[in-house]
């Protein structure tokens, strides 16, 4: 069995994101996502997978059953696991304009007799965030706070809800 996965390394960070990215309670999550993943033990990978019971959501091992907890998955990922739960409706309703909001641009409008996809493409968000997808140098704080969140947006819909 092999690991499959996307890294950040098209949509650079920069260190003056963190201050809105920690307001989040995401600086450790996001900060895993500057350096490359450590390498995989393919054959206990595939061990694990193989004791996987997805009817108990366990694994069976020799000595017992094994699964895990939020805890372990919050000192994997560095999600926090504490406070509210981020629910909701979701409506596709105003989306663009609900995405220009947050990000500072509108997405294009779809082609006349092409249907509305109802989502923002990778190849729009990396497009808007410039050449390079990097914040400007001397950008001012109203500039680094709309780039920061089309990294954090990058992060969690290409790297880790690839």
């Amino acid at each position: 069995m092999r690991m499959r996965g996307h890294c950040a390394d098209d949509f650079p960070y920069d260190a003056r994101y963190e201050p809105y990215i920690q307001r989040l309670g995401l600086l450790p999550f996001v900060l895993q996502f500057k350096r490359r993943p450590p390498p995989v033990n393919h054959a206990a990978l595939t061990a694990l997978v193989d004791r996987w019971r997805p009817e108990t959501h366990s694994f069976h091992l020799p000595f017992g059953e094994m699964t895990m907890t939020l805890e372990d998955m919050a000192m994997i990922s560095g999600l926090p696991i504490n406070g509210r739960a981020v629910t909701g409706h979701v409506s596709a309703v105003n989306w663009r304009q609900r995405a220009g909001i947050l990000i500072g641009v509108v997405p294009d409008a779809p082609l006349p007799g092409k249907a509305d996809a109802s989502k923002v493409r990778h190849s729009w968000l990396k497009q808007v965030g410039g050449e390079e997808n990097s914040c400007p140098e001397g950008a001012n704080d109203v500039v680094v706070q709309q780039y920061a969140p089309d990294y954090l947006w990058y992060i969690l819909t290409k790297v880790v809800f690839s």
